[in-house]
């Protein structure tokens, strides 16, 4: 009865291990789905796709006609070219590419195809020319030049939260800020004025007296020097300074202050635009959008389920494989693998990992890794057994990871160095790999070794 009541415990504990990984595959593979306006949603993030795999959006750049013979130099072009660079790599935009025409300045421009597109695109062919002028005179005072650096604060009252677009100016910029803060105040000029009034009394007694009174009159009126300030020629403020600023900062508020989130992420959205324009420098040159259309990719959807499907039929095998040379032992570890696949590919959406070509090829790396280590530990348990060692597991679990990580360090040291590339295409390889190395040693730990511990126990 004890050894039947052991062997019931032992099943329970196996059973529940194998209930959680089918819980963890349904939802890494068919995800969580929720009703949402009429409609069933999938509420797991989605894969972050690269343009080999989504296609992308098409960008035809060309210069202005405002642009004057003299601007239109090489140097310019490949200035643009730079700053354009900057603007989407600040933006957020990992992977690019730029294809400039040297003589007439053309650009082709491809980026990937997602929710936050249309407001990058919005921002290439701004110029960025900042400018404080004299609300007068239209004298510059202070302009790209001075700017160090720009970004985006919020401040949280009662009555919702401000965003607000802070400038920062370099050394020559604080000092001409101070000096035009100092100017453009607000001043209070007194007008004093004084009013003689002379009155004549006469008594009964015939006695004359003279009484004379004077009246002043303090007048106090507000004149203001003014400030406007200008981005791309548009008017953004016109005011005058309370006091000198002596930080070399001004911070311009974005909206008003708002509880609602949609509202609050076009305030900040827009002040990150003003942002990244500032930033990365004003464009030498003026371009318009003339092409702005979505290219599919070479490879379809279908391609991709082709490669998915050859995949599973491949890794089916290989676990039957297991199972027949095995028995219990490799069926359970086959179980383990394909939660270890469904746990991996969650962990690629929500680390934001690229999927490109490349990385779909580190994810083929991952998993033939991963049954060879199940394959190594098999066949340690196994040889332990039949050489009647004590503490099977424990030697099986220590004896494979030696082994096993031992023999991948090169591989290891490869997939470190190609994440820190800067390169999509290789860096997404390397992240891609990265992650599932890590998966193999710490889910076989926790998840595999439990199961095999309990069933050879």
């Amino acid at each position: 009865m004890k050894k039947e009541n052991k062997n019931i415990m032992k099943n329970i504990k196996i059973l529940t291990i194998i209930l959680l990984i089918v819980l963890v595959s349904m939802i890494g593979f068919f995800g969580i789905y929720k009703q949402n306006k009429n409609q069933m949603s999938n509420i797991v993030k989605d894969y972050s796709y690269a343009m080999d795999l989504n296609g992308a959006r098409t960008l035809k750049l060309v210069l202005n006609s405002e642009n004057n013979d003299e601007e239109k130099t090489e140097e310019n072009y490949q200035k643009a070219k730079t700053i354009i660079e900057k603007r989407l790599k600040k933006l957020g935009v990992e992977e690019y590419k730029i294809a400039l025409n040297n003589e007439n300045g053309e650009m082709i421009i491809q980026i990937p195809e997602n929710t936050s597109t249309d407001s990058i695109v919005s921002n290439l062919t701004t110029v960025g020319k900042f400018e404080i002028i004299d609300s007068e005179t239209n004298e510059v005072l202070l302009d790209n030049n001075s700017i160090q650096s720009s970004s985006v604060l919020y401040n949280t009252t009662k009555s919702g939260t401000s965003v607000y677009l802070e400038i920062a100016f370099n050394k020559e910029g604080k000092s001409k800020l101070e000096e035009v803060s100092k100017t453009y105040v607000k001043s209070k000029n007194t007008t004093t004025s004084e009013n003689n009034t002379s009155t004549e009394n006469t008594t009964t007694e015939d006695t004359n007296s003279s009484e004379e009174t004077n009246t002043t009159t303090d007048t106090t009126t507000s004149t203001e020097k003014k400030i406007t300030m200008k981005i791309d020629d548009k008017e953004i403020m016109s005011t005058y300074f309370e006091e000198p600023i002596t930080t070399g900062k001004i911070q311009l508020s974005v909206g008003s202050a708002s509880t609602d989130t949609t509202t609050l992420n076009g305030y900040i959205q827009q002040a990150q635009n003003v942002a990244t324009e500032l930033d990365c420098g004003k464009l030498p040159v003026k371009y318009d959008l003339e092409k702005n259309q979505y290219i599919l990719s070479n490879i379809s959807k279908q391609d991709l389920t082709y490669i998915v499907i050859a995949i599973t039929v491949i890794a089916v095998i290989a676990i039957i494989i297991l199972t027949i040379k095995y028995k219990s032992n490799g069926l359970l570890t086959g179980i383990a693998y394909v939660g270890f696949t469904a746990l991996y590919l969650l962990l690629i959406r929500y680390t934001n990992v690229t999927i490109s070509i490349e990385s779909i090829f580190a994810i083929a790396i991952v998993l033939i890794l991963n049954y060879i280590f199940t394959a190594m530990l098999l066949y340690n348990i196994k040889k332990l057994k039949e050489e009647k060692t004590e503490n099977v597991m424990n030697e099986s679990i220590s004896k494979t990871y030696i082994k096993f990580f031992n023999r991948i360090i090169p591989i290891c040291i490869m997939v470190v160095a190609f994440c820190f590339v800067k390169w999509t295409p290789m860096s997404s390889f390397g992240m891609t790999a990265f992650w599932g190395i890590v998966m193999i040693a710490i889910y076989n730990a926790v998840v595999t070794n439990s199961l095999m511990k309990i069933k050879n126990k």
